[in-house]
């Protein structure tokens, strides 16, 4: 199974390297190819020095509408399974396993994943509750 994942990225010099070293530990767990596709959005910072670094592929695009940012990615997507995740944010190492396992299944087609929050507050404790009432109605 090859992986494509697709990584919008607007001026993210300060987290995007380790997110992107969390994709490569969690391609370890899995035999298939990951490619990477950072998606560099108005870009004024480090962002596409750091992702080719890191062996990823850059796409420049300069919509201000993060879909279009994300379809520009997966327009040169070539693996047999998208997924997106935003710059900011860290793959769990067991992620491409468990996504191959749900999908060899035969009773998967797509997923969403977890959140786990490295800081709290009010706003951000409002926002989760918010979304959990809206996933469940």
């Amino acid at each position: 199974m090859r992986f494509s994942v697709v990584v919008p990225a607007h001026n993210e010099e300060q987290l995007l390297s380790s997110g992107l070293d969390a994709i490569a530990e969690a391609n370890r767990s899995v035999a298939g190819e990951v490619e990477v596709i950072v998606v560099a959005n108005r870009c004024t910072d480090r962002t596409v020095e750091i992702a080719r670094a890191a062996g990823a592929r850059v796409v420049v695009n300069d919509a201000r509408n993060i879909a279009a940012v994300r379809n520009a990615g997966a327009a040169t997507a070539t693996g047999d399974v998208f997924v997106s995740i935003d710059a900011d944010c860290v793959m769990s190492p067991f992620a491409f396993s468990e996504m191959e396992r749900l999908l060899r299944t035969g009773r998967y087609v797509g997923g969403g994943a977890r959140v786990r929050m490295e800081r709290s507050s009010v706003g951000i404790r409002a926002t989760l509750r918010d979304r959990r009432r809206a996933a469940a109605s």
